[in-house]
């Protein structure tokens, strides 16, 4: 089996290769054609392993229904998805996952679907009643603090005083109701208030090169 198949053979799989989110490539017919470190790293299988496979095989039975209708709609519709469902891994973990389906098209046809995977923060026992509006500068000042900067360090990133960082950290904090700037980047995640996180490895398995 060639490394992209029939109408694929255009998408630049070596930039797919370089993305921090796990990325795979699949024929109309749902087959994977291409799998990125990324993905094998949050899989735990090798490339081999998922070439060949149905993107539904490692779905939970009671979710593929609605998964794979999913997909048809990118095929058949060109429409992209973004949904939350489950997989099993190679340790036999089921995890939470949140996809994305991008139709790719080829001289105005549709030639096979793209899918990025992001994890899934657990809902917390204190849910937030209403979404916080934040001002753009506030959730320039919420990513750089979910980036671990410093107060000095997010000051010198957008040219403002450290008093004036402190100011919009104050009012992040009343805006998500959280005390701490861990409780405000987990109920930020919870909200998606911020740039998703790429699916990581299975637990326990050990990373490879």
């Amino acid at each position: 089996m060639s490394a992209v198949a029939d109408g694929l053979q255009g998408v630049d799989t070596w930039l797919l290769d370089k993305l921090v989110v796990p990325a795979s490539l699949h024929d109309v017919s749902g087959r994977f054609v291409h799998v990125n470190p990324a993905a094998e790293r949050a899989s735990g299988h090798p490339k081999a392993w998922w070439l060949g496979r149905h993107f539904s095989e490692p779905i939970p039975p009671e979710a593929r229904k609605n998964v794979v209708a999913l997909f048809r709609r990118a095929v058949e519709r060109g429409e992209p998805s973004d949904f939350e469902t489950a997989f099993v891994d190679a340790t036999g973990q089921l995890r939470a996952v949140r996809a994305q389906h991008f139709p790719l098209r080829s001289g105005g046809a549709i030639v096979g679907v793209l899918i990025l995977a992001f994890a899934v923060d657990r809902p917390s026992s204190r849910p937030v009643a209403i979404e916080p509006r934040l001002t753009p500068r506030q959730r320039e000042v919420l990513e750089l603090i979910a980036s671990g900067l410093s107060t000095s360090e997010i000051a010198g990133r957008l040219t403002l005083s450290d008093d004036t960082v402190r100011n919009h950290v104050r009012r992040l904090l009343d805006q998500l109701d959280v005390h701490t700037r861990l409780e405000a980047i987990a109920a930020a995640r919870r909200l998606g208030l911020l740039t998703p996180l790429p699916l990581g490895p299975p637990r326990d398995q050990p990373r490879r090169n």
